[in-house]
């Protein structure tokens, strides 16, 4: 259940700016950045997509920072809409640990099996998708509920259980 708070047009607009940052991160830094990464500049499907995480690591730093600052001098709708954009980031993390973790079990699985034409076993291949697709499905949910929030910080609205949770 969606409440609306009474806010001005330019706080409305500053509400906007942490889902902007969220679903930007999702769009550019996670598909185009590692696709560019992969074509342009020759890197491995498993380098590319490490970059993206620790530019997009960087990104959620930044949003802490932003809503510790809005928590003490931004109006309440904006620091909500902060603090909303920050808690998706939880979602992302854990697919960012479910990634590393598949990846990683490779350096525990001894195989004899030959390598593939481009180096890399084929346990190494089935553990990088293994955790390269659950990350896929957040980013693309992540990107939906990100421009979701968008669109209600425009309106001024944030979910009533949400408010109450994170009082003035």
């Amino acid at each position: 259940m969606l409440t609306t708070i009474k806010s001005s047009a330019e706080d409305r607009k500053s509400a906007k700016a942490p889902h902007e940052l969220f679903t930007i991160n999702m769009v550019i830094v996670h598909l185009f950045f590692s696709l560019g990464m992969i074509k342009l500049l020759g890197f491995s499907m498993d380098g590319a997509i490490a970059s993206a995480i620790a530019l997009s690591f960087y990104i959620i730093v930044y949003t802490f920072f932003q809503t510790k600052r809005a928590k003490e001098n931004a109006p309440h709708l904006v620091y909500l809409h902060w603090k909303l954009s920050l808690d998706r980031y939880k979602l992302v993390i854990g697919a960012y640990v479910f990634y590393f973790i598949a990846t990683s079990l490779s350096f525990f699985i001894d195989t004899d099996a030959p390598a593939s034409m481009d180096g890399t076993s084929i346990v190494d291949s089935i553990l990088s998708l293994l955790g390269i697709v659950p990350l896929f499905f957040v980013i693309l949910v992540s990107m939906v509920l990100g421009s979701g929030s968008m669109f209600n910080a425009g309106r001024g609205e944030i979910d009533k259980v949400f408010m109450q949770d994170h009082p003035q």
